[in-house]
């Protein structure tokens, strides 16, 4: 099975139409993980398979969809940037051995008890030192292969930005937590 994953789009439409429009027929599954900031009827919208609500999205669509072995959610009502222990619980509930979710504008790859997360970070912009934003595609054949796309011009990403937004958001969760006391994010 190949999979398009996006998230984050805000209504930035310079790349959603594109990449969806350049993808279509292309994969097996098209998942939007929240924060298009775009009604459930709009066109683009209408071609994904699953998209689910973020932060910044109307209440029509889901806080989660499971698929399969897949939760697909945005992160924000499992307070993503306070690490993954609520979204692993939703993944172990639901048996769940992969999870797509947004929400931190950082695209992550990262295993915890045997359930693979994949972030593909914000198509409109990442936090970082690079300036585009990225997409996933998603092999699941044999094993799981991810590559990472800039979406600003299709071009694979180097694995440079894969360490530099993890440090970005480590620096950007401190940063919160100095700020917001015990609010949730």
């Amino acid at each position: 099975m190949k999979i398009l994953l996006v998230s984050d789009s805000h209504r930035f439409l310079d790349h959603l139409p594109r990449i969806v429009k350049k993808y279509k027929g292309m994969v097996d599954l098209m998942i939007h993980c929240g924060d298009s900031a775009l009604p459930k009827n709009d066109k683009v919208m209408k071609q994904f398979d699953i998209a689910v609500r973020g932060n910044h999205d109307e209440d029509a669509y889901p806080p989660y969809v499971i698929y399969k072995n897949m939760c697909v959610t945005h992160g924000h009502l499992y307070h993503i940037y306070d690490g993954y222990d609520e979204l692993l619980a939703l993944c172990k509930e639901h048996h769940s051995t992969l999870c797509f979710h947004g929400h931190t504008h950082v695209p992550i790859i990262k295993k915890i008890d045997g359930i693979t997360f994949v972030n593909p970070g914000s198509l409109m912009v990442n936090r970082g030192s690079y300036a585009y934003g990225t997409y996933a595609i998603i092999n699941l054949f044999n094993d799981i292969q991810i590559t990472f796309y800039r979406s600003d011009n299709d071009a694979i990403c180097q694995d440079s930005i894969l360490q530099e937004g993890l440090e970005q958001l480590e620096e950007f969760k401190r940063i919160l937590k100095k700020y917001r006391g015990n609010c949730k994010v």
